[in-house]
């Protein structure tokens, strides 16, 4: 029998990589649960359809089954990961992925109830994201919710730093003069962002997001009160426009 440690990715043994980081990781899933709750009350009765950009090994599936329900699909490019979630849920007739890019399965955006993406944007190429945004936009979810992390202002030199001293691996993908110019703002002296978390500037998604639809609340983590200049992610939540 197949069990859950047999399948384990390096990405989930990267989000556990030590009590701080597995609780950092903690927030996104923690907030998106009381989205879900307000969505239940509205849906009467119906399973809540959720689709799930960038769903890596579809831990957001297993959250939410276990309290909701839901028919879920996630969308994932990474073999690994799609091999991984369907070792754990294939059998459960309300899951299922789709082994492709989001950009490439637009289509399966429509009738869902909320969107998500988490921590998935920031790795995808910045044209394809606007493509995404706008299909997201005209399938008209009652939410649509992202997070991705800060990778700009004193936020960054706070992850860095802190990923040097407790012997993380996120500083690795810059180098130090990098790190030191992305605190300041100065993003043209990194290289255009690609699909890493390097050169990636959230206000940009922000922006995007915000001329598709109406972004109804910012969260930053950890604490709300934080401002984003030293959150360590931002989550999005988002609806559509009232015509």
């Amino acid at each position: 029998m197949t069990t859950r440690h047999d399948t384990e990715t390096e990405y989930e043994r990267n989000q556990r990589f030590n009590s701080l980081v597995s609780y950092l990781h903690s927030f996104r899933y923690r907030n998106i649960l009381t989205l879900f709750k307000a969505i239940a009350r509205e849906t009467d009765g119906k399973p809540i359809k959720v689709i799930d950009i960038g769903c890596a090994h579809a831990k957001l599936f297993s959250v939410l089954n276990e309290r909701f329900d839901i028919d879920y699909t996630g969308i994932e490019i990474n073999s690994v990961f799609v091999e991984a979630a369907r070792s754990r849920y294939a059998g459960d007739p309300n899951f299922r992925v789709i082994h492709d890019s989001a950009a490439n399965a637009l289509a399966n955006l429509k009738h869902a109830d909320i969107i998500v993406a988490l921590e998935t944007l920031e790795h995808i190429p910045e044209h394809d994201v606007v493509r995404i945004i706008e299909a997201v936009a005209a399938a008209k979810p009652r939410l649509f919710v992202c997070s991705v992390p800060v990778e700009i202002g004193p936020a960054i030199w706070l992850k860095n730093v802190g990923s040097l001293v407790t012997g993380y691996m996120r500083h690795k993908e810059y180098r130090w003069s990098e790190t030191f110019w992305a605190g300041l703002y100065q993003l043209d002296r990194l290289p255009p962002h690609d699909t890493g978390h390097k050169g990636f500037d959230w206000r940009w998604l922000a922006q995007t997001i915000h001329h598709n639809m109406k972004i109804k609340e910012t969260r930053c983590f950890p604490l709300s009160l934080l401002p984003a200049a030293v959150a360590f992610s931002v989550f999005m939540i988002a609806e559509p426009r009232e015509q």
